[in-house]
């Protein structure tokens, strides 16, 4: 019963990285960042990234689709993106794991499904952020505002997670304004905000130190091997966002860690 119950978790998962790899593409062409090559009839569909045919039920199962057909398109054979299957398997690698740190037997159901929420916008921004450089504004504010529902229904004082939280976004604002913008976006200082709510102390300073470490560590290693040059942009959400989610899970455990 419980590798079945796995199993599903992990086929959510692709299915909601199926989701939001749809999604990065309509944010991107309502935000003006990529031009739709066509017009398509019915928007609340998916349709093929070649001719924007809509999708048959068996042309869109994650992972498995891409698989049959190689790749590419059924229609038209256009090449697809590798980064399509990629963000449905780590989205269900994901919340497997979210499965077996949280158990759904041993959860308050509504906090595990807000937990499935969270998980999928952080994929979202990570991939949005990656492309495009922006961390759209709706899905930072919906993640604050289910932090603060998590807070609320668990019953804890959210005066310490609102101190958190303006603590976290005032430090990010401060880089932000000595770098001029150059080496923290406002886009970090508003996901800052919700990392201190949903965080609270003293996992905000985990995630924290985790961002700027491995930020560091990936930013020296594509100076060196040359992939970037020292004035190329480089998109910090991921990191913060991995900070997130290394506190979530695991910060109890490395304060512990650390304490001793």
């Amino acid at each position: 019963m419980e590798i079945l119950v796995y199993i599903l978790i992990f086929v959510l998962g692709m299915c909601l990285g199926s989701f939001v790899n749809m999604l990065v593409y309509r944010v991107a062409v309502k935000y003006g960042l990529k031009k739709p090559k066509f017009e398509v009839k019915n928007k609340d569909r998916s349709f093929c990234d070649g001719c924007g045919r809509q999708l048959k039920w068996y042309e869109n199962i994650p992972i498995v689709s891409w698989i049959i057909q190689k790749g590419k398109t059924r229609c038209c054979q256009k090449k697809l993106p590798i980064l399509y299957p990629i963000v449905e398997i780590i989205t269900g690698l994901l919340f497997l794991i979210y499965e077996i740190r949280f158990m759904i037997y041993e959860s308050n159901l509504i906090l595990w499904i807000l937990g499935l929420v969270i998980i999928t916008l952080l994929v979202f921004l990570t991939i949005f952020d990656l492309k495009y450089l922006i961390l759209p504004d709706f899905a930072v504010v919906f993640l604050a505002i289910t932090a603060v529902v998590m807070i609320l229904l668990v019953g804890l004082d959210i005066k310490i997670y609102l101190l958190s939280a303006i603590g976290s976004s005032l430090f990010l604002l401060i880089l932000n304004l000595i770098t001029r913008g150059k080496g923290m976006g406002w886009g970090d200082v508003k996901l800052a905000v919700f990392m201190g709510l949903f965080l609270g102390w003293p996992k905000i300073l985990v995630a924290m130190y985790v961002a700027f470490i491995v930020g560091a560590i990936v930013g020296l290693i594509l100076l060196v091997s040359k992939k970037i040059k020292k004035k190329t942009p480089i998109a910090f959400g991921p990191f913060l966002i991995l900070g997130v989610i290394i506190a979530w899970w695991f910060g109890d455990l490395i304060m512990s860690i650390i304490r001793l």
